[in-house]
């Protein structure tokens, strides 16, 4: 008979405890009521936040940071192309687990490496393939046309441009800053001026997106702050403690659904935090400058305060990843270019649109700047033995103005060639862009700190009053408790 009644109230004890543990239905709704309130504002950060959690657990992502580990570049392409298997599920690299641990990884690799050696034989004295072709060859490329990259859904420009520009983003978030700029310099095909400009455009294309995040966060603040207005309003007109215990209960909600607001928002601004830190080192490097020089004056968005080494491209991408970014000795200032305009334009006395014109430049006008790039979008410049200052936009380097043929041998030559079934003459080649100061750089840099401090800023602030709130209320209630009691 004792047994039974153990067991009876054993029973009981575990179905209070259920019950306990189990909200109430009208709990677990006014629960949701509350994170589900704001539902609009906080869709685009949760999609956001997908979507780079998916670009992180790519098959492209681990190659390339699989590859960047190891010091073995030929590793990426291998993946890529099917030589070393990955495993089933999230784009891991759960397939490597069954070779037989790292030295039967290493062996794969080097056994691959040889096959690429004897499938390309070499002139004697040949230099080998770089380590950046090996990483970012055809296969990745490739690969990364399939990738879903935030702010990239309409880029132009052919095959090649997107694939860079998405396999950039990724490199960008999950790799070194080394490994970008080789990236950005092989996409350049060597060129340091061309990769100075193309990584200008990258943080370009990424300003949409970290607006968006800072208008997003911004419009999720609002209707939080909104939320615990009317949770205060309703507290404060409360008729009894059933319904203020009730209120407080919302109350307590908020504070979790801002917690979960903070880790969403905190996710996607760190991706793009990632992003300025690399695209402003990668230009420091292509340029052969600092993280000051590039950024202008301002406070980068990840460190309190930018470098002021100066820069240098790496030599290889092969070995492990170092702690930051090559650093050398300040190499020998750069030598003021000479350009031509590409446009009429106005020599103005000062570099802003107000300013006095000096004198008017033609189209082909050739000019000689005083410094090595402009600044603030405004080349200094001698025409013609007058210093004034001119629009970036408005210039190019030598050659690059465009040359009108006159009108009647434009006529004539159309004839000939109706006569002569001639193709017309084919169109001279794009001037080389002009690589005018980090303005797109400085600028997303601004806008990813706006997108902190607006979002995950302004919500942590809002978490803390509703704490600090609670707090206070807690000690005045047990001061209240312990004066009642005598």
């Amino acid at each position: 008979m004792g047994g039974f009644h153990s067991r009876r109230l054993r029973a009981t004890v575990s179905i209070v405890a259920l019950i306990g543990l189990t909200p109430p239905p009208a709990f677990a709704q006014s629960r949701d009521a509350v994170l589900n309130g704001c539902q609009t504002e906080r869709a685009p950060l949760v999609k956001l936040d997908k979507e780079y959690g998916d670009l992180k657990r790519s098959k492209t992502s681990a190659a390339i940071g699989e590859g960047l580990k190891t010091g073995a570049m030929v590793l990426a392409k291998g993946v890529m192309s099917g030589g070393i298997p990955l495993g089933r599920g999230g784009g891991g690299l759960g397939g490597l687990g069954g070779m037989g641990g790292m030295g039967s990884l290493m062996g794969a690799v080097g056994s691959m490496a040889m096959q690429s050696a004897a499938s390309q034989p070499q002139a004697q004295g040949a230099p080998a393939p770089s380590a950046s072709a090996a990483l970012f060859g055809p296969d990745m490329l490739s690969s990364a046309m399939g990738l879903n990259v935030p702010g990239l859904g309409g880029l132009g420009g052919g095959d090649d441009m997107k694939a860079y520009a998405a396999l950039a983003v990724l490199v960008a978030i999950v790799a070194t800053a080394d490994a970008y700029a080789k990236l950005k310099e092989q996409e350049a095909g060597g060129d340091l001026r061309k990769a100075s400009f193309n990584i200008d455009q990258d943080a370009g294309r990424q300003l949409a997106i970290s607006r968006q995040i800072a208008d997003s966060g911004q419009a999720l603040v609002e209707c939080r702050s909104r939320q615990l207005t009317d949770i205060n309003t309703r507290l404060a007109g409360a008729a009894n403690d059933k319904d203020r215990r009730a209120i407080r209960r919302e109350r307590t909600e908020l504070t979790s659904a801002l917690k979960k607001d903070i880790d969403v928002t905190g996710g996607v601004v760190d991706q793009h935090t990632t992003m300025a830190k690399t695209f402003t080192q990668g230009r420091a490097m292509t340029d052969g400058s600092s993280e000051a020089d590039v950024l202008g004056g301002q406070a980068p968005a990840y460190a309190p305060a930018p470098s002021v080494t100066r820069l240098s491209m790496p030599t290889s991408v092969g070995g492990p990843p170092s702690a930051s970014p090559q650093q050398t000795a300040a190499p020998a200032a750069a030598p003021a270019p000479a350009l031509v305009t590409i446009r009429a334009a106005a020599l103005r006395s000062a570099p802003v649109a107000s300013a006095a014109p000096v004198r008017n430049l033609p189209v082909g006008t050739a000019l000689q700047a005083k410094q090595s790039q402009a600044d603030g979008g405004w080349w200094e410049v001698e025409a013609g033995g007058v210093t004034g200052y001119v629009r970036s936009a408005e210039v190019g380097p030598p050659g690059s103005a465009p040359v009108a043929a006159p009108p009647t041998q434009t006529a004539a030559a159309g004839r000939q060639g109706g006569r002569a079934g001639r193709t017309p003459a084919a169109a001279p080649p794009p001037a080389r862009p002009v690589v005018a100061g980090p303005t797109n750089i400085r600028a997303y840099n601004q806008s990813v700190i706006a997108a902190r401090d607006n979002g995950k800023g302004r919500l942590s602030a809002l978490m803390t009053d509703i704490q600090a709130r609670e707090r206070r209320e807690s000690v005045f209630y047990a001061l209240l408790d312990r004066w009642t009691r005598g």
